[in-house]
This record gives C-alpha cells, structure tokens and sequence, in this order.
C-alpha cells in the first residue's frame, strides 16, 4: 500500500467535530476529505501508552475490513501531513449530504414511551435495550431499509476487531437536498484494535496462550449496557451476550459475518501496512501480529463457534 503525501493539499474550510484527536479539512483530488491525526497520549502519563496513540491505524484497518465484509464503510488512506502520519477519510456528506447521528435522530422520541431505560429522547442512553426501541419507534429509522441489520452487524463487527466506542454519535443516517434518508457508511473504528496499547504490552502478551484468550474476549467490552442480575447496569461483554441470548436479527447477524470474513485476506490487509513511513513509524511487528493473532483467535473461537451454535439449534428446532 502507498501512504499518500497530504502536505500540499489546501484546508477545505470545513471542520468536523469528536473527541478523539485533531481533525483538519483538507481538499484532496478535488473532494473534501478529513485528515484525522493521531491523540497526543501526553495526558494519559503513567498508564504505560506509546507517545502517540496508533489510531489512524487502527481507523484504516477497521473501515477496510467492514468494506472486505461487504458493509459500507467510509474511504480511508493511511497519509502524511502537518509532520504526522494521519488517517484520511472521505467526506461522505460532500456534496450535499448532511449527517444526523443517531443521538440526534433519538430526540423525537416520545418521553410518554413505555420501556426505556432512560428518557426516550435521551441521545446519550447507551442501554442496549433503548437502542432497539428506538431503532423500532423512530419514524425515521424504521423507514430506511435494513436500519436493524446494520446495528446487528455493527455490534458483530465491532466485537471481532474489539471496537468498544460505538457510541450514538458514531452511527447514524445521510439527508440528502431531497429530504430522502439513508444509512450512512460506518464511520469512526480508530478504537478499535487496542489502539491505545504499546508495542511491549503487545509482545508480552503474545507469547501467553490465557492472555491472548483474555484480550481476545475478556477485555472485549461493548459500548452498550444492560442490566446485571444485581439490578445494576454494567457493560455487555459482546461474545457472552450472543452466545448467551436468543435474538433472530442478531443471530443472522452473527452468521452473515461469519461466512463473509474471510482471514487470509484480512491477514494480506494488515501485512500491507508498512512498518515505517516518513521517519514515523506505522505499525510495528508486534502490534502487527496481535492485531492478527486476537482476530483469528475471536473469528475461529467466537463467531465460527457462534454459527455453529445457531445452526445447530435451527435444526433441533429450539
């Protein structure tokens, strides 16, 4: 793969928001792009991180292997600029496209509503099951095709690259200057991958089977919540809760992403990322091998014994 030279390209006046780092508009080949730099980790001193934060990595590998999967997905290059390697994503509001996330689709929720969590038109309310209602109930929403299909494929996908920040600002649905909706691509994985993990954390953890294990599946933990037997919310860990849960959507989910995923070429994908670019470096072997390593291990012990499981119980009839 190339890592393209962003430096001579012109600020195209447009600003994005998010938490996450730097991100500066810039017109690239005649089209609004986004060149998202990596988080300075100089405010996290002491909790063992990299100088800087690999998430433009992490960004690309993860919008990549939902476009491998067949799932739309925002365009996305490794580059340079302002000194950095970056994340270049495309602009996928240019031109004449407005986003509106799906905090912001959840405000015409009726407050009157039964079954929430929290108030219905609560954008922050990550509880999993206010997000299905609201996905149900929204006027918009259930008039875009397959709005429950994407959720359910985010959620799998999500899981199997250890994505935990798919929070209701980083979904959502495209106007056009019509007034007609659609989903928008999946936008904003530079969570994903541990991103914040340093290369020694890598290594060491590699070469321990019950580690790989634990990164694989323990640490995996969902953005959305549900709540415990003690009556307290808690976070889902994604790979107990489809193994433990009957749902029809998610179970198609599960089996969509399981036969599509293909590891050889998620393998060739992650080895086409140079290890140094520009004096910087990009991805490092160790980082380059867990990245490897964690996605096969939650591919042929996760989702492939998830399908299997699904399978099974379709035919005994339960």
């Amino acid at each position: 793969m190339d890592i393209l030279d962003l430096r001579e390209c012109a600020k195209s006046g447009m600003f994005y928001g998010g938490r996450a780092g730097k991100k500066e508009g810039i017109v690239y080949k005649g089209a609004h792009w986004i060149a998202k730099y990596p988080r300075s980790s100089r405010d996290l001193a002491g909790k063992h991180l990299p100088s800087c934060i690999s998430s433009p990595v992490a960004e690309y590998l993860g919008s990549h292997l939902y476009q491998m999967l067949g799932i739309p997905a925002h365009e996305t290059a490794l580059a340079y600029r302002g000194g950095r390697i970056v994340c270049a994503c495309k602009d996928f509001t240019y031109p004449g496209k407005r986003l509106f996330m799906f905090s912001e689709l959840k405000t015409e929720m009726d407050d009157d509503d039964d079954g929430f969590h929290d108030s219905p038109s609560d954008g922050a309310s990550v509880y999993l099951t206010d997000v299905l209602l609201s996905i149900e109930k929204s006027e918009t929403l259930s008039n875009i095709l397959g709005t429950l299909d994407r959720f359910w494929d985010m959620f799998v996908v999500d899981a199997l690259i250890k994505n935990p920040d798919r929070n209701n600002g980083n979904w959502g649905v495209l106007m056009d200057e019509d007034g007609r909706y659609s989903l928008a691509p999946v936008y904003d994985n530079g969570s994903s991958f541990f991103s914040k993990r340093n290369d020694s954390t890598f290594e060491r953890r590699l070469g321990d089977s019950d580690a790989i294990l634990q990164d694989a599946f323990g640490a995996n933990i969902s953005v959305y919540l549900t709540i415990g037997d003690d009556g307290k919310p808690r976070h889902i860990h994604p790979f107990d809760y489809m193994r433990t849960t009957i749902n029809a959507d998610l179970d198609r989910a599960i089996e969509r992403i399981a036969a599509a995923f293909d590891l050889t070429a998620f393998e060739n994908l992650v080895d086409s990322v140079p290890r140094e670019a520009y004096g910087w470096r990009v991805l490092s072997e160790p980082a380059r091998e867990s990245h490897i390593e964690l996605v096969k291990t939650r591919y042929e012990k996760g989702l492939l014994s998830l399908a299997d499981a699904i399978a099974r119980r379709r035919t005994s009839g339960q």
